[in-house]
């Protein structure tokens, strides 16, 4: 697999994780995401990391909404990855989000994702 096939795998991840939040869509943010991923933040000085099932959770509850987003950086080391976007959900916020995924049998998957409030 070339770089650009590479890094178009771990980028339809990123788009299916916005399309999620786009469509509210439990089914796909599990497509997304690996069953056991993650989701931290910082909030008054405290870490906290719950199972990405709470992200689904959340989008659940928000309903669809326009979702948007910007590239800033995607770093390929062999079968894993790492990519900050800037994102933007209508009825939620702007955020800093950065992801990690791997890839298993040709398919990259968010392994973890950690975000802070713009």
């Amino acid at each position: 697999m070339n770089q650009n096939q590479t890094v178009q795998g771990i980028l339809n991840a990123i788009e299916l994780y916005a399309e999620a939040g786009r469509k509210a869509s439990r089914e796909l943010g599990e497509k997304a995401f690996t069953k056991e991923a993650t989701m931290s933040w910082v909030e008054k000085g405290v870490i906290t990391t719950v199972p990405i099932n709470t992200l689904f959770d959340v989008l659940e509850q928000t309903g669809e909404e326009e979702v948007t987003y910007t590239v800033e950086d995607v770093t390929v080391a062999g079968n894993v990855a790492f990519v900050r976007i800037s994102s933007s959900f209508s009825k939620l916020t702007t955020f800093n989000d950065m992801f990690t995924l791997a890839e298993q049998d040709g398919v990259w998957k968010i392994v973890s994702k950690i975000y802070s409030v713009k």
